[in-house]
């Protein structure tokens, strides 16, 4: 069974889906992307942080029964916590205080497991902080399987926007595929897909996945394939776009890990069209987890 290490944020999402009605989901970038992995029939294991509380336990507990593996321990500081409110499905993001203290630490544990991964993925990370910039690299750099760097930028959260591209932008020399959000592609560089994507193809990157919420996803390669894919039909209304962006990226993972990374338009379309069907099954269900769509039949094999 391949193991994909997602390194990131462990929090609590405070949802208001409707005026006046809060519902808490564990949640975060990576550990949606974590938990996609894991439901999508992959070893899914992670290094995060929250704190010894009481949302730090219910994270723990979640894990625990999603099958994903913490690598390591929780601090002494509060869970993060992010509180979200909904128009037309899309949320705008406010942070509690603990989000801003965030530390991610590479643990002797978890530089063993990232080793020896099929897959590292890194989503939403402090890339502002310099220190810890540094020893994500370093740590990426003993990976000897795929890697895959998602910025996942959120505006309210960041100190510095020119620390935190020169940070992802090390991560990204490293890594073999880069995922971007049109608007990732606004915040961090203001310029077009196609310009975005050959600054990231000089940094070292071989692959660029973009999504551009309700008008889909595409793939642009170095070796220059292009494709894409629009959103796919799903019964039911939207009622959440978090985490939509996480499943595209955990089926994308799963999909190259499974049939190997596609060398043509053909095989990315085939990864794209799984990556936006289960991408509109996630949007029919609050908070960010990765939701399989109606008969869809994922690879599953015994979770060690």
């Amino acid at each position: 069974m391949p193991t994909v290490v997602s390194i990131g944020d462990g929090i609590i999402d405070a949802v208001e889906l409707t005026p006046g009605s809060v519902e808490r989901f564990p949640g975060g970038a990576a550990l949606n992307l974590a938990v996609g992995i894991a439901r999508l029939g992959l070893r899914s294991q992670f290094v995060t942080r929250f704190g010894l509380d009481r949302d730090g336990f219910l994270l723990d507990r979640y894990l625990r029964q999603e099958g994903v593996q913490v690598l390591n321990s929780p601090n002494v500081d509060f869970t993060g916590v992010v509180s979200s409110s909904r128009r037309d499905g899309e949320p705008t993001y406010h942070f509690a205080p603990a989000m801003f203290r965030r530390r991610i630490t590479f643990t002797d544990r978890a530089l063993e497991a990232i080793a020896a991964a099929d897959a590292v993925v890194v989503n939403s990370f402090p890339f502002d902080d310099p220190r810890q910039a540094e020893a994500l690299v370093a740590a990426l750099k003993q990976a000897r399987g795929l890697v895959f760097v998602d910025p996942n930028p959120r505006p309210n959260l960041i100190a510095d926007l020119s620390a935190y591209r020169d940070g992802a932008e090390k991560a990204m020399t490293v890594a073999s595929v880069a995922k971007l959000s049109d608007e990732d592609v606004s915040l961090l560089y203001g310029t077009s897909t196609e310009e975005t994507a050959a600054r990231l193809f000089s940094l070292g990157v071989d692959t660029v996945l973009f999504t551009y919420g309700s008008a889909g996803a595409s793939v642009v390669t170095k070796a220059g394939v292009t494709t894409s894919m629009p959103v796919a039909p799903a019964e039911g209304a939207v009622v959440d776009t978090m985490g939509a962006g996480d499943a595209t990226l955990a089926t994308a993972i799963a999909f190259m890990l499974r049939e190997g990374a596609p060398s043509d338009a053909a095989g990315w379309r085939a990864c794209l069209d799984e990556a936006m069907r289960i991408a509109a099954a996630t949007c029919r269900s609050p908070g960010g987890s990765l939701a399989l769509p109606s008969g869809y039949l994922a690879v599953r094999e015994e979770r060690v």
